[in-house]
Formats: C-alpha cells, sequence, structure tokens
C-alpha cells in the first residue's frame, strides 16, 4: 500500500525542491522555505492587493490620549457575553486601559472612590429595617437629593467638565446605528449629552465621529430625533441647539450643512427641539 505524498515541490522552476512544510502565498502557489517570500519567486501579485489581503481590525486603543497601546478589552472578541465575564476595565471610571494604566492611580482616574458614602447609605438602609419607628426626638428628616451644582472657579469648572466628560465617555452610545460595531478610538469620538424639549426629558449620552466620515449636524439630528424618539412635527421643523452649561439660557442654534465637530466639543449638551418654518 503506497503512503499519501508528504509536503510538495517549490513551485520556483529553478528549484522544485520538495519541501515538507510548503507555504502557499497570495499568488497560489505553493514554495519551500527559501522561496515563499514574494520577492524570491517574482510574485505577479499587484503590490496593493497584496496589503490589502493582509490588513488586518484596527485594536481599540488604550483609553489614556498618551498611550498607543491596544486596550486589554480590544483583545475580547465582540461574540463574548459581556454579562458572562469581568470587564478589563477600570473600576471608577469604566474605561478600557492598557495593562500599564488599567489601574486607576496610573491613569490619573478622575473619579473618587465612593466606598465611604456607599457604606454611610448602607448603614441607614440598616438603621431603618431593623428600627423602623424611631423615638420622635431622635427622628431625623431625611435631605433631599442634592443636586451637582455647576462650579464658577475656572479651575474648578475644567475638574468638574473633566469628570463628567469620562462620565460620558462610560454611558455613551453611537449616534449613527452604522457604528454599533465599529472599531472607533475614543480620542477620535465626540461625546454629547442630548435631550428634547420634552419637559421631563431626561438627557441620553451618544457620541459621533470626530475624524473619519464626521456627520454634518443635519444629519446627526435625523439620526438624534431618531434615538429619542422624538415625533417629526408637521407645522414646524427640528432643530439641533447647543446649550451653554453655565448659562441654560445661553442657546446656539446648530448650522446643519456643516459637521457636528466643528460646532461643539468634546462633552456638549445638545437640545432637540422644534423651529417655526421660514417663509422666506
Amino acid at each position: 500500500m503506497d503512503l499519501a505524498p508528504i509536503g510538495a515541490h517549490c513551485s520556483l522552476a529553478s528549484c522544485n525542491e520538495l519541501d515538507l512544510l510548503p507555504i502557499r502565498c497570495l499568488c497560489d502557489q505553493q514554495f519551500c522555505r527559501n522561496h515563499f517570500l514574494p520577492d524570491a519567486h517574482a510574485c505577479p501579485v499587484d503590490t496593493s492587493k497584496r496589503s490589502a489581503g493582509l490588513a488586518f481590525a484596527k485594536l481599540q486603543r488604550c483609553a489614556l490620549v498618551n498611550c498607543s497601546k491596544p486596550s486589554l478589552e480590544a483583545y475580547m472578541s465582540k461574540d463574548t457575553d459581556d454579562s458572562k465575564r469581568t470587564r478589563a476595565l477600570c473600576p471608577r471610571c469604566m474605561l478600557a486601559y492598557c495593562a500599564t494604566h488599567r489601574d486607576p492611580a496610573s491613569h490619573s482616574c478622575p473619579i473618587l472612590e465612593q466606598g465611604t458614602e456607599q457604606k454611610n447609605q448602607a448603614a441607614h438602609v440598616l438603621l431603618a429595617k431593623h428600627f423602623p419607628n424611631p423615638p420622635s426626638s431622635s427622628r431625623t428628616t431625611d435631605n433631599p437629593r442634592r443636586v451637582a451644582q455647576i462650579p464658577t472657579d475656572p479651575k474648578k469648572l475644567a475638574q468638574f467638565q473633566k469628570v463628567e466628560l469620562m462620565k460620558m465617555r462610560h454611558r455613551a452610545g453611537p449616534g449613527d446605528p452604522k457604528d454599533k460595531n465599529a472599531s472607533v478610538s475614543v480620542d477620535q469620538r465626540l461625546h454629547v449629552k442630548v435631550k428634547s424639549s420634552e419637559p421631563d426629558a431626561v438627557g441620553t449620552v451618544f457620541w459621533f465621529r470626530k475624524v473619519l466620515s464626521p456627520p454634518r449636524a443635519g444629519r446627526a439630528l435625523d439620526h438624534l430625533a431618531t434615538q429619542l424618539k422624538v415625533p417629526t412635527p408637521t407645522s414646524t421643523v427640528l432643530q439641533l441647539s447647543k446649550v451653554s452649561l453655565i448659562d441654560p439660557d445661553n442657546v446656539t442654534v446648530l448650522r446643519n450643512d456643516q459637521t457636528l465637530a466643528e460646532q461643539v466639543e468634546d462633552g456638549s449638551l445638545l437640545l432637540v427641539s422644534s423651529a417655526s418654518l421660514s417663509l422666506t
């Protein structure tokens, strides 16, 4: 009984050596270890096509602006169920960093540890459970939940905006549904908090492309109206405006023909509202 042939002869006519582990080139020919490189056998495949065939998906970078290393999350398959694993994120700001900068101290994490506040809250819950009816002399009235005050001091305001931006980066979803599975690094995203003009509307955080194919404000408005389920008005038109964080009455209507990144900064507050139709 004859054994099946092992290996293959090098396709280079001047060689024809039998190699037990031949290597197949993009020209669909097999070569020995000495002639498998394209230059070694005058490969006829075009260089540009050869580069395109060897292209790989870009890994998500570390969230630290000056770091170009891939984040730990970049090595996870998109098919992996996040609910069944511990994500490799910073435990405070919940952003993806490389192994060097994952620890909060290594990337100067602006999110303060909230352990003390959580412990106090847990203690109040425990006391309320075991002492539901305390004496009137010791009964205290719960303070209403404090709303975060926007500081007026420039240095404190800059720190406040930095913390808010870190929170937005964690919660933001793609404004354009086509970018749901796109690999866009954090520094190339424009994060905005958007709300409609409804009285009880709650702000939602989205991100848009900032450099590669950035959307115009008009296109972004269409996506946001769909995502927020804003009804299309009949006698008016929708408009997108930028609202000042310090002075909510300071509202700037964005131009639909210019890109969103040209008109707003990272971390801006936007408003989707109706405007009267112009008859001129």
